[in-house]
């Protein structure tokens, strides 16, 4: 029994005259899938109707140069004009060609139609055209022996295609019309009655058709952006090429801490400006009194790129916000560092900063508590730590199935120094929080490099 896009196929070949007809050719004629036409061939052969036969034909395209020579003309056939019959000093010759006399003086002595006397070019032809620029105008002309040359030139390139020709061997003299797909009209009209129905293989998989989707970090930076979000606090920006003023000085990091040395930094020619006078002189107070050294405002107005998104957190304060305000930032930073499986030279931070009005300790490690249950994470504890610019501060550890007790993230009460220095009367908490690392802990991943794979195959099994 035959379907009827098998018949609509033999029909199709009757009318070719030896019988045979390539599976492009019949996909374009019956406006049938290309995908769909080789199942249906692999059903007539099976069944004995046709044969097939695989063709490889080579197919000629031109390459950017092959279009410049097309439109330009060819550099010899452009030289032997110039010439026009009489012989040329080679230098008054390079100020019509150019580049091109070299091409032109190389390709005309191949083919025998000048010859070169010291400095002198003497013409042997009068006139020429060049066979090459009647090819590339109609490829269907090239073949095996002259696009030998065209190739070596480089004005074409060679591409192997494999066409399947299918000859029909067995006629068929009455059709038998089958009802391959069941209609609302063919129930109503009874005809499923009288024609008999294509048998379907249940059992037979469905094309696989894959769909697209985000990359799985990426979705993840989204889940972390809208938890921040229904927590009510909003997105801020900054830009990777920061001044060290933001990045550490305002931060209370003193200009001789390690952290700010080349081999932990990312250091950018030129110099940046802050144009608030005032802020420079409070966090220059604030260096002297703290770290007791002379503040050295050419060193904070060095470029880097950020190693930290709490420079963001830097450029919110020293905008004088009004409280109460909750922002967050989430986004590249930039380290040097050896490339291994849990380590990259970039990678992403969300930095978040409160400040309000009786703001407490207890209320930082409440809001850490809930940002973490958002994003997964039931069990958290706390222990205390040091960073310049909190006090107190703490260290967030979180409890992963499977891996136990993870640190998290840094957090802490920002210093008076830091608060004065920027005019803020509040009490005000701030937080870092390692993306990279807490998103290959949650998807179970041991190489930190997997979080930017580019592998299809990859995402498309990877479930996360």
């Amino acid at each position: 029994m035959l379907s009827e896009n098998e018949i609509k196929i033999i029909e199709y070949l009757k009318t070719k005259p030896d019988r045979t007809a390539s599976a492009e050719e019949i996909s374009k004629a019956l406006s049938i899938p290309i995908s769909s036409i080789y199942s249906l061939v692999q059903l007539l052969k099976e069944k004995g109707y046709v044969r097939t036969e695989e063709k490889k034909v080579t197919k000629y395209e031109l390459t950017e140069e092959g279009k410049l020579r097309l439109q330009n003309g060819m550099p010899e056939e452009k030289l032997i004009k110039i010439l026009n019959g009489q012989s040329k000093k080679i230098s008054e010759l390079r100020e019509v060609l150019g580049e091109e006399l070299e091409i032109a003086l190389g390709w005309a002595r191949r083919k025998n139609l000048i010859k070169i006397d010291k400095d002198t070019v003497i013409p042997l032809v009068n006139d020429y055209h060049s066979p090459e620029l009647d090819l590339l105008r109609d490829p269907s002309k090239i073949d095996n022996e002259n696009s030998k040359q065209l190739i070596s030139r480089k004005l074409i390139t060679a591409k192997q295609e494999t066409f399947l020709l299918l000859t029909l061997v067995q006629d068929i003299a009455e059709p038998t019309k089958t009802i391959t797909y069941i209609t609302p009209e063919i129930l109503r009209s009874g005809e499923w009655k009288k024609i008999p129905i294509k048998e379907y293989n249940v059992e037979a998989e469905p094309p696989f058709y894959p769909l697209a989707k985000k990359h799985f970090f990426k979705e993840f930076l989204e889940r972390l952006r809208d938890v921040m979000i229904e927590l009510g606090f909003t997105e801020v920006n900054g830009n990777y090429v920061e001044l060290e003023f933001y990045n550490f000085d305002l931060l209370f990091q003193a200009q001789d801490h390690p952290a700010r040395e080349i081999h932990d930094s990312f250091m950018i020619e030129g110099k940046g400006e802050v144009k608030d006078e005032k802020l420079i002189e409070r966090v220059k107070e604030m260096h002297k009194k703290g770290w007791k050294y002379e503040w050295d405002e050419s060193v904070a107005l060095r470029l880097v790129l950020r190693s930290q998104t709490t420079s963001v957190t830097s450029r919110v304060l020293s905008s004088n916000p009004k409280p109460p305000i909750r922002t967050f930032t989430i986004g590249k930073v930039f380290r040097p560092d050896s490339i291994d499986a849990t380590h990259l030279i970039e990678f992403h931070q969300l930095d978040g900063l409160i400040i309000e009005n009786g703001f407490t300790f207890r209320d930082l490690l409440g809001v850490l508590k809930e940002i973490f249950y958002q994003i997964g994470i039931k069990e958290i504890k706390f222990k205390p730590a040091y960073f310049p610019f909190t006090e107190p501060s703490v260290e967030v550890y979180g409890r992963i199935e499977g891996l136990g007790w993870i640190e998290m993230s840094g957090a802490g009460l920002l210093r008076p120094e830091i608060l004065q220095a920027v005019g803020i009367n509040s009490d005000a908490g701030a937080w870092g929080i390692g993306i990279d690392r807490l998103a290959m802990l949650l998807f179970g991943l041991k190489d930190i490099r997997l979080l930017y794979a580019n592998s299809i195959e990859f995402l498309r099994t990877f479930t996360g």
